[in-house]
C-alpha cells in the first residue's frame, strides 16, 4: 500500500495499480487494500475496475457507508448501476463488525441535559464537524456515553495519524510501570548499544517523547516510508543536535520508540498493547500498519474506532483505572499530560499536546521565515508572511491568519513548513493546562479535559470532499470547550 500511495503521488497510476493487484493476488486480503485500489482505479478512469475492487472490499468485511457515500475519488463510480446496494452492504458490515467485536462495550449511556451540556453549544459542535467532513465524534461526560455521530456513515476503523503517537507514549508508561524501563531517563543504548557514543549516547527515552532528541529528521515523512525498516532507518540515522536543546517535532525519532517497546518487553509494541491496554479496554476491532520488515509504525498507522479510542482517553482522565481495575500509574499520567516536559514548548507533554483554555499565543518568528528563504521558497510567497512576523497573535486568530496569508494552499503551507525546519512557531500560555490532547493530521483529535471530566474525540478519512485546510478542524476544542463553560457576559 505504501509502495502504491508513493506510485500514485508521482503520477504512476499503472505502477500504483499494479502494487495493489499483486497483494491482493498474494493474499492479502485487507478491506483496506481494496478500498484504496478502488481509489486509484477511479482516479485512473476505470470505473468498472474500481466497482469490482469496492464488491471485493465488502467481500472481505468493509464496513464504511460514509466513505461511499462522501469519497470525493468514487463521484463517477456512484453513477453506476447497483452503488446503493453496495452503501447498504457496507451499512450491514458496520452493523455486524460492531456487534461482534463490542465495540463501545462498557459504556453506560446518558443524555447532553443529564451530563450537564449545553444544548445550542452541542448542536453548533454538530454542525461544524459536519461542515469540516468528520467521520465520527463521540462526547463522553461523567463517565458515560453523551452520543456518537458519524454523518450518514456508521462506526468503522479510522486511521488515527499522528494520534497513534499517543497509544506508543502508553507503552513506555506501562513498561516503566512494570519496571522493564527503569525510568524515562534511561539512555537509548540500553537498548540499542551501538547508540552508546557520541551524542548518540546522551539520547534517552525522554528525548524520544518530547521531541527534543537532536535526531536529524525532515518534516515529512517520504524518506521514512521509502525505508525497509523504519527502526534501523531511524538507528542508523545521525543526531546533530544536542539532546535536549531544542524542540523538533520528530517522526524518526517516535518509530524508534517501536524498537524500544519490543525490547523492553520482548513482544511487538503492537500485540504487546493488544495484551496490555486494549484488552483490559475491551477493544478488539483494531488494525496497526507495519513497515516491511514487520515493526509496527510509530509515527502513524493505528486505526480504530472512535467510541473505542473514547475509552482510552476516559482510562486517562480516570487517573489510569477502568472498571475497578489499575491499567496505567497516575504518575505517568502526569508525567505524559500534566506538564510541560521540556522549556522549548509550552504545549509539549509525552506525546500528548496539553491544552490551555485562556492566554495561549503563538508566534511566526522571523527565523522561520529567513530559513525557508534559504531553502527556496519564494519571497513572493513570504511577502504575506512578514506581515504578522514576530507579532504573538491568539491561538484561534493565528492558524487562519496563517493559512490566510499563504493563499488557503494546503500545498504552500506545507511546502513552508519544510522549507522553514528546524525553526518553529514560538508558544506562549498562561495559568495552568487544563487537559491534554493526542493529535493528529486530518483533525484526528482525543481530547481529555479532566477540569470538566469531559472527553472528546473526532476522527476524519482524507477522502478529499472538503479541503485539507477545513478537514483540520481548527475549532474543534473551543467548541467542545463551550459545552461546559458558560457563555461570556457582555460588559
Amino acid at each position: 500500500m505504501t509502495r502504491s500511495w508513493m506510485a500514485q503521488r508521482e503520477g504512476d497510476l499503472p505502477k500504483a495499480q499494479d502494487e495493489l493487484r499483486r497483494a491482493w493476488d498474494a493474499g492479502h486480503h485487507a478491506p483496506e487494500l481494496a478500498r484504496v485500489a478502488a481509489n486509484v482505479a477511479a482516479e485512473a478512469k476505470d470505473t468498472a475496475a474500481a466497482f469490482t475492487w469496492l464488491e471485493r472490499a465488502l467481500d472481505v468485511g468493509y464496513a464504511d457507508p460514509g466513505g461511499l457515500l462522501h469519497a470525493k475519488a468514487l463521484a463517477p463510480v456512484r453513477e453506476l448501476p447497483g452503488y446503493d446496494a453496495l452503501v447498504e452492504r457496507a451499512r450491514k458490515n458496520a452493523r455486524e463488525a460492531r456487534s461482534t467485536w463490542g465495540v463501545g462495550s462498557g459504556l453506560e449511556k446518558t443524555t447532553p441535559s443529564e451530563a450537564g451540556l449545553s444544548e445550542p453549544a452541542l448542536a453548533a459542535l454538530l454542525k461544524a464537524a459536519e461542515d469540516s467532513g468528520s467521520a465520527g465524534l463521540v462526547l463522553l461526560r461523567h463517565g458515560k456515553l453523551v452520543g456518537e455521530w458519524y454523518f450518514g456513515g456508521d462506526t468503522h476503523r479510522i486511521e488515527a495519524m499522528s494520534a497513534t503517537k499517543g497509544m506508543v507514549a502508553l507503552a513506555i508508561g506501562l513498561l516503566i510501570d512494570e519496571g522493564k524501563i527503569p525510568s524515562l531517563d534511561t539512555p537509548v543504548s540500553a537498548f540499542f548499544p551501538e547508540w552508546k557514543d557520541g551524542l548518540k549516547g546522551q539520547v534517552t527515552v525522554r528525548h524520544l517523547l518530547n521531541h527534543t532528541s537532536g535526531l536529524a529528521a525532515n518534516r515529512g515523512t517520504l524518506d521514512i516510508y521509502a525505508s525497509n525498516d523504519f527502526v534501523r532507518y531511524a538507528l542508523d540515522s545521525e543526531v546533530t543536535d544536542t539532546p535536549g536543546s531544542k524542540h523538533a517535532y520528530n517522526n524518526k525519532a517516535t518509530n524508534l520508540v517501536a524498537g524500544i517497546v519490543e525490547r523492553a518487553s520482548g513482544e511487538k509494541m503492537d500485540v504487546y498493547l493488544a495484551r496490555r491496554l486494549f484488552a483490559p479496554l475491551g477493544i478488539r476491532d483494531f488494525r496497526w500498519d507495519t513497515d516491511p520488515s514487520g515493526n509496527p509504525v510509530g509515527m502513524a498507522g493505528l486505526q480504530l474506532h472512535p467510541l473505542d479510542f473514547a475509552k482510552v482517553g476516559q482510562m486517562l482522565l480516570q487517573g489510569g483505572m477502568w472498571q475497578g481495575q489499575r491499567i496505567l500509574s497516575t504518575e505517568w499520567i502526569h508525567a505524559m499530560g500534566g506538564a510541560p516536559s521540556q522549556p522549548h514548548m509550552p504545549t509539549g507533554g509525552l506525546l500528548w499536546w496539553l491544552l490551555y483554555e485562556d492566554g495561549m499565543s503563538v508566534t511566526l518568528g522571523s527565523d522561520m521565515l529567513e530559513q525557508a528563504l534559504r531553502n527556496g521558497f519564494p519571497e513572493a510567497s513570504l511577502a504575506p508572511l512578514r506581515e504578522i512576523a514576530d507579532r504573538p497573535l491568539p491561538q484561534k486568530d493565528f492558524y487562519p491568519a496563517f493559512m490566510a496569508k499563504l493563499g488557503g494552499d494546503s500545498n504552500r503551507v506545507r511546502d513552508f513548513m519544510m522549507k522553514s525546519a528546524p525553526y518553529n512557531l514560538k508558544q506562549a500560555v498562561e495559568g495552568a493546562p487544563s487537559g491534554f490532547a493526542a493529535v493528529g493530521q486530518g483533525g484526528n483529535r482525543v481530547l481529555v479535559l479532566p477540569r470538566y471530566d469531559l472527553v472528546a474525540v473526532r476522527m476524519s478519512d482524507p477522502d478529499e470532499r472538503v479541503s485539507d485546510e477545513v478537514l483540520e478542524f481548527t475549532a474543534f476544542a473551543e467548541l467542545v470547550l463551550r459545552l461546559v463553560r458558560p457563555e461570556p457576559t457582555a460588559r
